[in-house]
């Protein structure tokens, strides 16, 4: 008896050395008339939740009750004795490192069990999942969910109004693009993606060609009858094109000059060129309607798309809007506007004038002035620099847009850029308006990350003798584009979730699909179920794309473990 009285004193004296009483109330109660109110506040919360729990479930509250009170223990004995664990000391950092936060730690692990108990109870317990939703009773209670109608409705879900005989041919392109990507991360998982050049390049390609496959699958070729004459002239005039580009990259000290190379730049356009032809000929891809195409399908295609097309023109206009070229010089801009306004002054004004209906056409009518502004605003804000002055002003109008105008827009503009008759998928249409809008932003972007590169970096280049567009390539893009990796995903994720937004003009994607299903008879009052099911879907691919992007940071070095 008397060793125990004797530990418990050594034990209460060890406490009283480390631990102040006074200190303790001042730190988490009494410091200060706001911090007694709420932890007062907090406590009574906390108090009348937790009896109301332990009727309800007394089971998994007096469970959290326990699980808090170890790891109060824990991080006690880690904050005042030499008993270190990691569990303890992240609890003691993290959760239980003051009265309120002990108070709130319990509050909301009541809350997450509560919330995750209802969960259970409304999409298993008492949920149903036949998808014969004619039968009697299969709708089940009233607090249950109808998970029948995802399985009823499938199909529309997933390809939307897609006639029925081109689905296996999505469903091929879904697995080309498994496969590929299965055997891309064995590769990377392997370490044959470093070790093997030939195969890294042969994925590379193949990765480079797979929109055109994809778009070979899920459009089709269709075949467009044409002269020997037409198709030797196209043919000659891609290969001098790709070997223009092939020359200019060389020349700028960009690529490396091989016979392989050069024959590859050669042979590209003729090779895909007749591949395209010859598909087109060939019963095995007859074209599809895009607007056709819907549900799930219609979404990771518009959203994809966009994402692809913006990303480049997003790195030309950046560098399009910083760019330093020499502008044109006073002298020349001056004649050439004034000319322009004396001729469209004569020449187009009297007309407006004359078939004026009000005071806005009156005004419309002297528009030529308005080339006169701008030759002013070229020389004053771009010195003449005609490239910046473009990339500028197309960001900063489309930013001033909102994107549905945008859309709507591509709808109704498209056909304007076309000869007299052409229809234009809508699908199309919405594709290029989005991406336009997209590419803005993602110009914004990058010319952040542009100006985050420091001046030495230019400099060093400029005095290795590097040209313009080496430096770029090998020196400033390479650590845009690193250290960009969190923005940029931060803009496909949101370049994703907007495009639910072509539903609302008149395309059927996942969220129209959704809305169409819902009017259905058959599926009266089953919307919950279906708008549970979206946010799902998008929120799994929202994480995917931030947890990849968090990854490839550590891999790279910009972003922490």
């Amino acid at each position: 008896m008397a060793a125990f009285t004797e530990s418990l004193t050594r034990i209460r004296s060890s406490v009283e050395q480390r631990f102040n009483w006074n200190y303790f109330l001042q730190d988490n109660i009494t410091g200060s008339l706001w911090l007694t109110v709420w932890v007062l506040f907090l406590a009574l919360v906390t108090t009348f939740y937790t009896i109301r729990q332990l009727e309800v479930a007394p089971l998994s509250t007096i469970i959290i009750l326990v699980a808090v009170g170890v790891g109060l223990v824990l991080a006690v004995a880690n904050g005042l004795f030499q008993y270190h664990t990691r569990v303890g000391e992240w609890l003691r950092l993290n959760l239980l490192s003051s009265v309120s936060n002990v108070l709130l730690t319990i509050l909301l692990l009541l809350l997450l069990v509560a919330a995750f108990r209802g969960a259970w109870q409304y999409a298993v317990v008492n949920a149903t999942f036949d998808p014969d939703l004619t039968a009697p009773a299969v709708r089940g209670p009233a607090d249950g969910a109808t998970w029948g109608v995802l399985a009823g409705a499938r199909n529309l879900l997933i390809y939307g109004r897609l006639e029925r005989v081109n689905i296996p041919r999505v469903n091929q392109a879904f697995y080309l693009l498994l496969t590929l990507s299965a055997i891309t991360f064995a590769a990377n998982k392997t370490g044959l993606w470093r070790r093997n050049d030939l195969l890294r390049r042969i994925l590379t390609y193949i990765w480079l060609a797979s929109p055109i496959i994809l778009f070979i699958f899920l459009n089709g070729v269709p075949y467009i009858p044409g002269s020997p004459l037409i198709d030797v002239g196209t043919l000659l005039i891609g290969t001098v094109v790709l070997l223009a580009i092939y020359g200019l990259l060389f020349w700028q000290r960009v690529i490396k000059f091989s016979v392989v190379s050069l024959v590859g730049a050669a042979a590209a356009w003729p090779i895909a060129y007749l591949l395209w032809r010859l598909i087109g000929r060939s019963p095995l891809f007859p074209a599809i309607s895009p607007d056709s195409w819907g549900g799930l399908l219609l979404t990771l295609i518009v959203a994809t798309s966009v994402i692809i097309l913006s990303f480049p023109i997003g790195i030309l206009l950046a560098l399009g809007r910083r760019s330093q070229v020499r502008g044109i010089p006073n002298w020349l801009t001056w004649p050439i506007a004034i000319g322009a306004t004396i001729y469209f002054s004569f020449t187009s004004t009297p007309q407006l004038l004359e078939d004026a209906r009000n005071g806005v056409e009156t005004v419309i009518a002297f528009w030529p002035l308005l080339i006169i502004g701008a030759a002013y605003g070229l020389q004053r804000s771009f010195k003449g620099n005609v490239v910046a002055a473009a990339a500028t002003t197309f960001i900063e109008v489309v930013r001033g847009v909102p994107l549905i105008t945008l859309l709507f827009m591509g709808i109704i503009m498209a056909p304007f850029f076309f000869q007299r008759g052409t229809t234009i998928s809508n699908t199309y249409a919405v594709i290029a308006g989005f991406t336009v809008f997209s590419a803005a932003y993602m110009a914004e972007l990058i010319r952040g990350g542009l100006q985050a590169i420091p001046r030495g970096q230019y400099e060093a280049a400029d005095s290795l003798g590097l040209n313009t567009l080496q430096k770029m390539r090998f020196i400033v893009l390479p650590q845009v584009l690193r250290i960009l990796i969190p923005a940029l995903v931060g803009s496909f994720i949101g370049t994703f979730k907007a495009s639910s937004l072509v539903s609302i003009v008149g395309l059927f994607d996942l969220v129209g699909i959704a809305t169409a299903i819902i009017g259905n008879p058959e599926w009266l009052g089953l919307k919950k179920e279906l708008y549970y099911a979206m946010a799902v879907f998008y929120f799994l691919v929202c994480f995917a794309m931030s947890a990849y992007s968090r990854r490839l940071e550590v891999r790279l070095g910009v972003g922490e473990r």
